[in-house]
């Protein structure tokens, strides 16, 4: 005699295929165990399965393990039976929204530029030394300081290296008015490219944005 064994946790049936029935050993006759049927679960087709309903099997949809998006990008995934995805439910994922798409690429351009100025300005110091200017806000202003201490300092005739510069590698190089202009020119001029080319990939955004143009949009990187 063939069983079939029901699933405790849902109803289902364990094996489709069912398995012979144990033989009771004092009557050596065939014996259903609690938890089993002799009914035969229906055949089954996409996303439907058979769940015990207490005398007979009846048919319930099963999508479980189903995952779908919805129209506001997010995702689902069904875990129990008798659960259908909804009528507006996407198989994947949709279009992140373009005002969306522009935010995330302009924040990975103000990345780009924090990056960048974190990484500072390699620099040959007057005695050949390749180093780096620091070019966060704080260092900025210290390099302005210098820049006008420097043209202080020169237009009072001064020549000599009275001056001093702290690098990346926290190195002091003592330079004259005239070095200490050069570097600070450098490094400030190095800012003002920096913060350009920012500024020219976030109009790049937003005019791909203005012209709906997806692909315009996630093409500007840094």
């Amino acid at each position: 005699m063939r069983i079939y064994d029901i699933n405790p946790t849902d109803g289902t049936v364990i094996n489709p295929a069912g398995r012979e029935a144990p033989i009771d050993p004092m009557r050596r006759e065939p014996r259903i165990p609690a938890g089993a049927t002799v009914i035969e679960p229906p055949a089954t087709g996409a996303n439907e399965t058979a769940r015990w309903a207490g005398e007979a099997w009846e048919m319930v949809s099963d999508w479980r393990g189903h995952v779908y998006w919805l129209a506001d990008g997010s995702s689902h995934e069904i875990s129990e039976l008798g659960v259908e995805p909804p009528d507006d439910a996407l198989d994947e994922a949709p279009p992140e929204p373009l005002k969306d798409l522009a935010a995330r690429q302009r924040a990975a351009i103000a990345t780009a530029l924090a990056d960048a100025l974190a990484a500072g300005l390699p620099y040959t110091m007057p005695d050949g030394t390749e180093d780096t200017v620091q070019m966060l806000a704080e260092d900025r202003q210290n390099l302005l300081g210098l820049a006008i201490e420097a043209r202080d300092l020169k237009a009072a005739g001064v020549t000599d290296p009275v001056q001093a510069f702290r690098a990346m590698s926290n190195t002091i190089y003592p330079m004259t008015p005239d070095q200490v202009i050069a570097l600070t020119d450098a490094a400030l001029g190095h800012f003002k490219t920096l913060k350009a080319h920012s500024w020219d990939r976030k109009d790049a955004i937003d005019a791909a944005l203005e012209a709906n143009d997806r692909v315009g949009i996630e093409a500007v990187v840094w």
